[in-house]
């Protein structure tokens, strides 16, 4: 019997296929689609490290708190943008498209997964993600959601949900770290999900209450799983680092062989993570991510960013 092309079975043409991964929009891509103008303004201010003053600062945010709630899925995005005009609605619109994709989600494991075990601990997996966060320790434990679960019961699922592109793994470094950033085998783990607006509406947020009292709603999680889509977009493998006496910066990248901490922070927060992580490793440029305005603190070499610029400083660095 000789093979030929009778057979209809698709050959994975080898060599031949250019691989392109998409993510959800980020934040900059967001506002190119949303308003140019003042897309061409961030990023323009960002270049020429202009003055913003305080109530264009402000509008600023609320552009970025669009963002958060609104996310990076193409179909939300338009649909905010359709009814822009009437923020209420266009949030409540969003809210619908953000329900539907979220429970396409949870039906499209049972498509790509062999047994059923695998289907339902994926889908616990991804509904606990923010549970898993709002917590004091915000390291992922399997027993959060199945209290028979084992570390090891759940690596299966979760090495699925990060190649779907649906999670993204961030691995815990402590005290001295060194470059590369390396994963070690028994490192606790936090996980994130890959698009903000799903993010928002798995938090149970009404979106009324969104749009009137955001500033008090949103707890620090809303603003490190932001970061941590920013950072994966662009390729970064994600980290936190811990020290001692409950220290802690919620991200460390490698750039070219120099480490980068990011301290990703809701309100002002302290010096005393900062000033651990540098007792411990080589000094370097801190970056905190916040609400406040753009500055560099000379004294204690802090780059201060506000959450609107994170986008173009990561491209900055590139």
């Amino acid at each position: 019997m000789t093979l030929g092309y009778a057979d209809k079975s698709f050959l994975f043409p080898v060599g031949k296929i250019n691989r392109l991964v998409i993510y959800p929009l980020t934040f900059d891509e967001f506002v190119f689609n949303y308003r140019k103008n003042i897309y061409d303004y961030i990023k323009n201010s960002f270049i020429n490290k202009s003055f913003i003053n305080e109530e264009i600062h402000k509008e600023l945010l609320d552009v970025f708190n669009d963002y958060l709630f609104v996310g990076g899925m193409p179909e939300v995005v338009n649909t905010f943008i359709k009814y822009k005009d009437n923020k209420v609605n266009a949030y409540l619109k969003c809210y619908d498209r953000l329900s539907e994709i979220y429970s396409d989600y949870l039906a499209d494991m049972e498509l790509y997964q062999a047994s059923s075990e695998s289907i339902m601990k994926s889908r616990l997996i991804f509904r606990n993600i923010y549970s898993q966060l709002n917590k004091e320790n915000k390291n992922f434990k399997a027993s959060q959601i199945n209290e028979k679960y084992k570390k090891r019961d759940v690596l299966t699922p979760i090495e699925w949900l990060i190649t779907a592109n649906i999670v993204n793994k961030s691995c815990l470094l402590k005290e001295h770290v060194t470059s590369p950033l390396i994963e070690s085998n028994d490192s606790m783990y936090r996980l994130y999900l890959s698009d903000m607006g799903l993010f928002t509406f798995q938090s149970g947020i009404n979106a009324k209450s969104f749009i009137l009292d955001k500033n008090n709603t949103l707890s620090g999680i809303f603003y490190e799983n932001y970061v941590s889509i920013e950072l994966v977009a662009r390729k970064y493998d994600l980290f936190y680092w811990k020290g001692k006496r409950n220290s802690e910066l919620e991200f460390l990248i490698d750039f070219s062989g120099t480490l980068i901490p990011i301290d990703c922070k809701k309100n002002k927060g302290s010096l005393n993570s900062v000033i651990e992580y540098r007792t411990n490793n080589r000094k370097s440029t801190v970056i905190k991510v916040s609400k406040n305005h753009y500055g560099y603190d000379e004294n204690n070499d802090i780059l201060t960013i506000p959450y609107y610029y994170l986008s173009f400083y990561l491209d900055s660095l590139k």
